[in-house]
């Protein structure tokens, strides 16, 4: 596809975005009148009600940037909230009359970046505790809001955030990390294929690859495909991790208990030199 069909359908798509936008806010504006009695304009949470529903409705399953240029603007507008002037006792007004109107069931003691993800992003419980625990954990990291996008997605997005919430918990990457420190010295078996040489980087010298095979019933495999995708061997990595971790934590600390003891000897080598 040339650039310029690629320009035209990002153009298109941003038009259908843009139009599509436009309609539910007419929408939303007739709705809350009625309930209202009045045609004042939407406040921030309703335009951001309005752009998540038009995101969830089209590019939900394929644009992690939008979803995280949205959650910029909520986070951004908790930061006007803080701010002790008219323009955040006015946000914060608005934020608690629309709970209020829509009934939203929020604690009165949860955090606001809670309460403004409750309502923009409804009542998927999983999707709102995944987003609240992001913003949470970057206002946690002093991170400002035009800094967002980038720290979530140099974090390994969403899922990799919520996953690590829990100090003890690893996420993929860290637990493909683990893997690989303890299995690199390991030798199940050695053997040369062109075939399967043919369809590697021969420069890659000492990279992990990945291979799918089919144990057979005189004990010999069969290797039917061969990957050198980070993605894959992280993926095989962490699931080699999930299966083995008792292994790989007793190694670590068989590793740890041998560097102290080394370090301890030096120490003492030290002293009678």
């Amino acid at each position: 596809m040339s650039q310029a069909t690629l320009a035209t359908t990002a153009a298109n798509t941003a038009t259908s975005l843009n139009a599509a936008v436009a309609s539910a806010v007419q929408q939303s504006l007739q709705h809350d009148s009625l309930q209202l009695g009045s045609t004042s304009k939407l406040s921030f949470i309703e335009l951001l009600i309005v752009e998540q529903e038009v995101w969830s409705d089209t590019v939900f399953k394929t644009s992690n940037d939008m979803l995280y240029a949205l959650l910029a603007k909520c986070y951004a507008k908790y930061e006007e909230m803080c701010a002790d002037n008219d323009t955040g006792k006015k946000l914060r007004g608005e934020l608690n009359d629309y709970i209020a109107l829509h009934s939203i069931a929020v604690n009165k003691n949860s955090h606001t970046l809670i309460k403004i993800v409750k309502c923009v992003f409804g009542t998927n419980k999983r999707r709102v505790s995944a987003y609240s625990i992001v913003l949470r954990t970057a206002l946690h990291n002093k991170v400002k809001s035009a800094e967002l996008a980038d720290f979530v997605r140099n974090n390994g997005g969403v899922e990799e955030i919520r996953l690590a919430k829990n100090g003890n918990a690893l996420t993929a990457k860290q637990k493909a990390e683990v893997a690989k420190a303890t299995v690199v010295t390991a030798a199940l078996a050695e053997f040369t294929s062109e075939a399967i040489a043919q369809q590697l980087d021969a420069a890659n010298i000492g990279e992990q690859i990945v291979f799918v095979a089919t144990q057979q019933a005189d004990g010999k495999f069969i290797v039917n495909a061969v990957s050198n995708s980070t993605t894959a061997v992280n993926a095989a990595l962490a699931a080699y991790y999930s299966a083995n971790k008792v292994n790989i934590k007793n190694k670590q600390d068989e590793q740890n208990t041998t560097t102290a003891d080394e370090q301890l000897t030096n120490i003492v080598n030290g002293t009678n030199a």
